[in-house]
């Protein structure tokens, strides 16, 4: 509450301003309630290959006292993509904005502006907040050294198991037998080879390939290979490992709210996913009761299903419903869901 109160100020004030001032207070949201907050928010990936895949989260905060609406952000380069962002932030809210670069479309150096506005509404005052803050990203695209493909994306691997890719590091510069000299990379994540391959003449080629190990936790992963070269100076180069493991069972969310329901009323239901690494069916669901209920229909085994949860409020137990779900699946794995509602008398 300390941070509402000393930023609403700032809010109010800076509005209104906002023309004359050059730098807005949209930037906060990045750099947090500091005084003086950088006129641009800014992502150097410094030098990268050409093909090269890069990405990148900027982390926001709504330090303000009002929702605040983000409008998509577009970037001024379609060598840039936005590929995730929050949307709607309440106060003190945490978001992010994800972007990937693309250097396969530019050689030398590059910026790419990205604005991102922010709009919020004082209701007491009926007055309008709007603001933009200005992202960039900046990059230098080697045109002698190429990669393909620009990053190794191993996608959704079950948990417990390997998987496989490559990428070719192609050189075309002018220095006679540039090579790889160095790995670097999570050994306990990650196996990693690097061997030379035919190449176009006057150039120089190696595969890059990288192996997930069977032990890395379930969850994203985002890992650097570091690959250190001869040339003067000890220059590197950076590969992006990207996976998803999967668990072996996963819900979209363990917590489900129904809120207040009133007796008699159409009964509410909550959909929950649930997802696994190999084909399952739903064989029981145990803790059911209070007018807490799923039900279960004959159905194919798949890795993904759709869990029904309805809410009947009975009129013997109003007020707080709390129920403890435990899912269980023909593969033997189960889960819990907590589902929490109230039970309201008829208005």
């Amino acid at each position: 509450m300390k941070i509402l109160t000393l930023t609403l100020p700032l809010l109010v004030l800076a509005a209104p301003a906002v023309a004359q001032d050059p730098v807005p207070w949209a930037n906060k949201f990045f750099s947090g309630p500091v005084e003086t907050p950088p006129p641009v928010v800014l992502r150097d990936f410094g030098t990268v290959p050409k093909g090269a895949e890069k990405t990148y989260r900027f982390q926001m905060q709504n330090i303000y006292a009002f929702p605040m609406q983000v409008k998509e952000p577009k970037p001024g380069c379609g060598c840039v993509e936005v590929t995730e962002y929050t949307a709607q932030m309440n106060p003190t809210d945490l978001g992010h904005i994800d972007v990937k670069l693309k250097t396969g479309s530019f050689d030398g150096k590059k910026t790419v502006k990205i604005p991102v506005t922010f709009m919020g509404h004082d209701p007491s005052t009926n007055k309008q907040f709007v603001s933009t803050a200005h992202l960039e990203i900046r990059a230098e695209s080697r045109a002698d050294v190429a990669i393909t493909p620009g990053t190794i994306d191993l996608g959704q691997v079950p948990v417990g198991q390997k998987a496989t890719q490559a990428l070719v590091v192609t050189y075309s510069g002018r220095q006679p037998g540039w090579r790889i000299t160095e790995v670097g990379y999570r050994k306990e994540l990650l196996d990693v080879t690097v061997d030379p391959v035919p190449a176009p003449r006057g150039s120089t080629a190696f595969q890059v390939t990288a192996t997930l190990k069977p032990n890395v936790p379930a969850g994203a992963l985002a890992e650097q290979i570091i690959l250190k070269t001869n040339e003067p100076g000890g220059a590197a180069l950076n590969v992006t490992v990207n996976a998803h493991v999967l668990a072996a069972l996963s819900a979209s969310t363990n917590q489900v709210k129904f809120g207040g329901v009133e007796v008699g009323q159409k009964p509410v239901e909550r959909r929950v996913t649930l997802q696994a690494s190999e084909p399952f069916k739903v064989t029981a669901v145990e803790g059911q009761g209070d007018g807490i209920s799923v039900p279960l229909l004959p159905e194919d085994a798949s890795k993904v299903k759709v869990l029904i949860i309805i809410f009947t409020p009975d009129k013997d137990k109003l007020g707080p419903v709390k129920k403890v779900l435990t899912v269980k699946t023909s593969t033997g794995k189960s889960l819990t869901l907590t589902v929490e509602g109230v039970a309201k008398e008829p208005q």
